[in-house]
């Protein structure tokens, strides 16, 4: 790319995609550029409309300081979350904004196929006019389970055994995909627009299908060997349970506390109830503690205590400053938090827990979809050939692409 390193390039989108408006004085405080190099930088994106200037601030003496923040309508991504008891599927904008979404229900046990996934991406591309199509960058999904070395999938809530996800879907996609681990993407969105953006030692705790935790430790994300470290919901929290989980062990903090485990719990003990009525989630087991039903309230309780005695050991380990809880826990906070607190104080280390903050997260159940929109923007910045898209004027980047994509959304359409 010609007169402004890519780097440069990275740097400035990166601070402007995580603080939204930011001056010249606080990209250089982040970035470490000097004055002269972010000069040429922002001209060169305002130029081609990729930024705008806001407005300026009043300062003591001096000059006033320009306020600088990303367009938000360079461009485009199509966000999908597979994690949870629906999938999600969304169009969001350069900044992370949810423009448009389709949801449809997962069922717990049954086998997911990759058309399924495809007419979900389709639902949200039918649904484009055709400038927001012509910029259109690329795709992003967060997946629930183990990615291996070559991108095979294995998600036992998903009924997947080494599916080949991001290979199937480029047969008939032809914009970029993007796919990484649930928690990883949840943690990012957490880090880059939720409460962990001041916070260098936080977890991110997702409640679902499946039980997993995002970690970032003195500012970086901790992703082990293979980038799927936090897999917490395979603790054995109980080795003399009966309860047995999905990947074949007994015992497991998955068997107890996880969405579909509790349904199960709780209708093993009202024995009065033969059968599980269809639909039935673990959301009306909240509602029904909050009515005071006792086997309801003795379900959440042991998960609770085993959830809560599961991050204990985490605290221990990584003395984090917060603990975000998300996923299904956003609905159950209220019935579950004290109890988890409560066991975190009581098997943590006492100056561990001292300034520790447990929060449900702000982000709400689009985490998911604003995570996978983030590790899209993150990956097209970090690709040298599609950052220079992203930094193309606008007029050019129509021309350059609205044949291409008002075509494939014809052959959809058919």
């Amino acid at each position: 790319m010609p007169k402004v390193s890519p780097q440069w390039l990275r740097d400035v989108l990166k601070i402007l995609y995580q603080h939204h408006t930011v001056t010249r004085g606080e990209i250089i405080h982040a970035t470490g550029l000097n004055p002269a190099s972010l000069s040429h930088t922002l001209q060169f994106l305002l130029d081609r409309g990729t930024i705008f200037k806001v407005g300026e601030l009043q300062s003591k003496g001096g000059r006033p300081r320009e306020v600088i923040m990303l367009n938000s309508e360079a461009g485009y991504f199509v966000a999908v979350d597979l994690e949870g008891s629906r999938i999600r599927f969304a169009l969001t904008n350069f900044v992370g904004d949810i423009r448009y979404r389709w949801e449809q229900d997962l069922e717990f046990g049954d086998t997911l196929s990759v058309g399924e996934i495809q007419k979900g991406i389709d639902m949200v591309l039918k649904n484009l006019g055709s400038v927001q199509l012509s910029r259109l960058l690329a795709v992003g999904i967060s997946s629930p389970g183990m990615v291996d070395k070559d991108g095979n999938i294995t998600a036992f809530n998903l009924g997947w055994q080494r599916i080949p996800l991001v290979r199937e879907l480029r047969r008939s996609i032809d914009f970029p995909i993007f796919l990484d681990h649930g928690t990883r993407v949840s943690v990012l969105a957490e880090k880059w627009h939720g409460l962990g953006q001041n916070v260098d030692n936080f977890m991110y705790v997702m409640v679902g299908y499946g039980i997993g935790v995002g970690i970032f430790s003195n500012g970086s994300f901790v992703g082990g060997r293979d980038q799927m470290a936090g897999e917490i919901g395979h603790i054995t929290v109980d080795p003399r349970a009966k309860d047995v989980c999905k990947c074949g062990k007994k015992g497991c903090l998955e068997a107890v506390a996880s969405s579909p485990n509790i349904v199960r719990q709780y209708f093993e003990k009202k024995r009065t109830i033969q059968e599980r009525p269809s639909g039935y989630r673990v959301y009306d087991v909240f509602e029904a503690a909050r009515r005071k039903d006792r086997a309801a309230l003795q379900v959440l309780n042991r998960a609770g205590t085993h959830l809560g005695l599961a991050l204990a050991y985490l605290v221990n380990l990584l003395n984090p400053e917060l603990i975000i809880l998300g996923g299904d826990l956003l609905n159950g906070a209220d019935l579950m938090l004290p109890e988890i607190r409560k066991q975190i104080e009581k098997h943590a280390l006492s100056d561990f827990v001292k300034n520790l903050e447990i929060l449900p997260s702000t982000l709400g159940f689009d985490i998911g979809l604003k995570g996978a929109a983030s590790l899209a923007f993150n990956s097209c910045i970090n690709d040298r050939e599609l950052l220079e898209q992203i930094c193309s004027p606008v007029v050019e980047v129509h021309a350059q692409k609205t044949s291409r994509a008002a075509a494939k959304a014809r052959r959809r359409r058919v």
